[in-house]
């Protein structure tokens, strides 16, 4: 694998770093986090207008086929501003599921309305009580002559309030055979029950009473869900691993220049070797993060059981990783990270969420173990 980035690829970063500098400060992220809908409108448009929206998409969609490299690489971007916009649910997530399903018109029409910036989309798949591989158990679609009547609960859909529609598991009644399927989230009948998180992003738990679903929503059914579902989340663990790599990259460049200004003894604290020892030791986890992360970008497009192993490997190695960068960023600059008007407390809150988003630490050491002895 080549590690050096191409002409092109660098003029992504460079450029996705000049503009979330200039419109994506602390204090406009705070701003725009204190008030609904919780993201910037302007900005998402931005993205539409700068082509991001359209980073892997299909071609016959307006999008830009390429590697998911220059995914992670605006991911990365997207952590050191700490973005709150939907982007992991809406381009990454489900467009991978509408681009693979077999709905060819709900494919074309979304996906092209992704790319425009006109729709952001939440898959609706976690369920009350369920762990992160379960399949739909409370959510059922009974057949009503040619279309379907969904009924049940979805919890912790994340960036669901943002969302124009949501990809929901449902269990065919009468059947063991999962379905995916497309609705409008002003459907009637669907409630949303939405709250913020501890970094700010929002999510909603997400009830059906008798919400009536056209056959020509049903983007999947069968066996092929648990693959679509399963590629997909793969891709959002990645982008998310991207993010937290730039939010350490951030937060430990935070720490550095505090530890250079602040003045205790007559010195600066950052003179302490017991300091800079700890500080050290959070450099050192940034770099195993990133390591991990080329190792995941490496396998994104391998077979089943050996991608899987490796997105859970580069989601566990950065959750140990965000836990020691962000502890340590807040013991270093003492009580200033507790106060919402400094960033090390934001970034610590970014990374532990980060954790519990698509499978926690534990759960993706456990798929580790399975798919690796495949």
């Amino acid at each position: 694998m080549d590690f050096n980035l191409t002409d092109e690829q660098e003029m992504l970063r460079e450029g996705a770093r000049r503009f979330l500098r200039e419109h994506y400060g602390f204090e406009q992220r705070r701003a725009i986090s204190a008030h609904l809908p919780g993201f910037s409108v302007e900005c998402w448009n931005s993205y539409a207008e700068l082509g991001w929206l359209a980073l892997g998409q299909p071609e016959d969609a307006g999008g830009w086929t390429c590697s998911f490299v220059e995914t992670a690489i605006l991911m990365e971007e997207f952590g050191r501003a700490l973005a709150l916009e939907p982007y992991v649910s809406t381009a990454v997530l489900c467009a991978r599921i509408l681009e693979r399903c077999g709905n060819v018109e709900a494919r074309r029409s979304m996906l092209t309305a992704v790319v425009e910036g006109k729709v952001r989309l939440a898959l609706a798949h976690q369920e009350p009580g369920g762990r992160y591989d379960a399949r739909p158990i409370s959510v059922v679609a009974t057949r009503s002559g040619d279309d379907f009547v969904l009924q049940g609960w979805k919890s912790g859909v994340l960036d669901a309030p943002a969302a124009d529609h949501l990809i929901v598991s449902a269990r065919l009644e009468g059947e063991e055979n999962p379905a995916l399927f497309l609705i409008d989230a002003a459907a009637p009948g669907l409630r949303m029950n939405a709250y913020p998180l501890i970094d700010g992003t929002r999510a909603a738990d997400v009830g059906f009473e008798a919400v009536q679903v056209s056959a020509s929503c049903k983007l999947a059914e069968g066996s092929v869900v648990d693959e679509l579902l399963q590629e997909a989340l793969d891709r959002a663990t990645l982008a998310r691993v991207a993010m937290a790599l730039g939010a350490m990259e951030s937060v430990v460049q935070l720490t550095a220049e505090y530890l250079q200004s602040r003045v205790q003894f007559g010195q600066p604290i950052g003179r302490f070797q017991a300091l800079q020892h700890r500080l050290a030791e959070m450099f050192v986890e940034v770099q195993e993060t990133r390591s991990i992360l080329y190792c995941g970008l490496a396998h994104v497009d391998a077979e089943a059981a050996q991608r899987s192993a490796m997105v859970s490997a580069a989601k566990y190695v950065t959750a140990n990783a965000a836990r020691i960068v962000g502890s340590q960023a807040i013991q270093l600059h003492g009580s200033i990270a507790m106060t919402a008007e400094y960033a090390a407390g934001h970034y610590y809150k970014h990374l532990f969420a980060f954790e519990k988003i698509h499978g926690d630490a534990d759960w993706h050491l456990d798929r580790f173990a399975r798919h690796a002895a495949v």
